[in-house]
């Protein structure tokens, strides 16, 4: 009995190591692993672009508003078309505009613009005596005065650093309307240039005393003399004495200088007190613009006008860039200002300030005058909107910008002078008035 008792124990012992062998191993505690946040990167904010704020200074109230309106349009275009396409260097443009009637208004505006506005540059002035004013005031100031409209020789001839003019020099149309005169006007005629008998009345402001000042060079240099040479005052509302004095000299050509108003005037008053010349040059602005074809009708078939190239034919433009610009600029300005033409003030004042925005503001190291002044002085443009190069010269005047003869017929301005620029030949001489 014992031993039975003793084998059952032995069995059960047995039966516990087999279970127990069986049974599954403990699993361990795993060791807690420390996991580190990774730091998220702040969300970048976008930094504004700081504008680049250039000032404006035209006469766009008074006697002369309706061009000096013209003349900021045509800047107003070329600083959408520039924003347009990035700006400069990836800023836009902001122009701070400022109205100059005379030269007292220019002089304090071009003050305000530099003290408030911190603008480096100013564009301006479409008159002379306005951009004269302004010079003063820019030069002090250590600012530059873009000039694109204002033609007087006194405007680059003070000897400024920072004065860049792109339009062309006055006595250079002075000179210009005697050589249209005599070289062309003349044999039209019939007339010798010996016997010509020619007389110059102006507007006796600094734009009309620079043309006098290199049409009597020129007339000097031929051995010639003018018959009548007299001033008059832009403001003028009657011009009869001048005409009247004009028709004691018997002139067979009439130089003339004057803005829109005193240019109707004039003419009227010519064929009122039958004053009537064979031919009439005058010096750009109210001789040029289409307003003086509106108020004269047909009696301005045949009148001549100096001054800067404008609605040039596209075919006449070598670059495919360039004759796409004015091409898009003409559009733009006929549709939003609902005219079948774009006057010359905006053309001009357009070319001007595209350069400026374009081709000079981008290659400046920094929005400095001096380094502006710089920029523009390195570039040499083969071919503008205005058919014009622009390269300047050491004083600041743009040796590229040269004079056309303009004739009026049935409305429409074309260029007959010089003949290798010439859409045809001159007609309508004498004046049928």
């Amino acid at each position: 009995m014992k031993s039975k008792v003793w084998i059952l124990v032995a069995v059960l012992t047995v039966v516990c190591m087999v279970v127990t062998s069986c049974a599954p191993a403990a699993t361990p505690t795993p060791t807690p692993i420390e996991v580190k946040a990774t730091p998220v990167p702040p969300t970048p904010t976008s930094v504004p672009v700081e504008p680049i704020t250039i000032g404006t200074l035209f006469p766009r109230s008074g006697a002369i508003a309706m061009l000096g309106e013209q003349a900021w349009r045509g800047g107003e275009i070329a600083r959408k078309l520039v924003n347009e396409k990035g700006g400069v260097n990836g800023r836009p443009v902001l122009f701070a505009d400022a109205d100059g009637p005379d030269p007292e208004a220019a002089t304090t505006e071009a003050e305000r613009l530099i003290s408030k506005e911190n603008v480096p540059v100013i564009i301006g002035s479409l008159t002379s005596s306005n951009a004269l004013a302004i010079a003063a005031v820019t030069e002090r100031n250590g600012v530059i005065l873009w000039e694109t409209t204002g033609i007087s020789d006194e405007i680059t001839g003070k000897g400024y650093k920072f004065v860049l003019r792109t339009c062309d020099r006055g006595a250079a149309r002075g000179a210009s309307a005697v050589l249209v005169a005599t070289e062309s006007i003349a044999p039209l005629l019939g007339i010798s240039e010996e016997t010509l008998r020619i007389a110059m009345v102006h507007e006796d402001s600094s734009y009309g005393q620079s043309q006098v000042q290199g049409a009597v060079e020129e007339m000097e240099k031929r051995g010639l003399s003018f018959v009548m040479l007299e001033g008059y005052s832009k403001t003028a509302t009657d011009l009869s004495g001048l005409v009247l004095r004009l028709g004691d000299a018997k002139p067979d050509v009439i130089l003339t200088v004057g803005y829109i108003n005193d240019a109707q005037i004039l003419c009227n008053q010519l064929r009122q007190y039958s004053v009537i010349p064979k031919a009439l040059v005058g010096g750009g602005a109210g001789y040029t613009d289409p307003q003086f074809a509106a108020g004269q009708g047909e009696y301005a078939d045949g009148v001549m006008g100096i001054d800067m190239p404008s609605n040039l034919p596209l075919d006449r433009f070598r670059s495919a860039d360039v004759r796409a610009l004015v091409d898009e600029f003409r559009k733009r300005y006929m549709e939003e200002y609902e005219v079948t033409e774009v006057p010359l003030a905006a053309e001009v004042n357009f070319m001007g300030t595209y350069v400026l925005l374009n081709d000079v503001l981008p290659k400046a190291e920094n929005m400095e005058p001096e380094s502006i002044r710089k920029a523009a002085m390195a570039i040499n443009i083969a071919e503008t909107v205005l058919g014009w190069s622009v390269r300047f010269d050491e004083t600041g005047q743009n040796l590229g910008a040269v004079p056309v003869a303009y004739q009026w017929a049935g409305g429409s301005k074309v260029i007959v002078w010089p003949e290798e620029l010439a859409d045809r030949e001159m007609k309508d001489l004498p004046l049928r008035w």
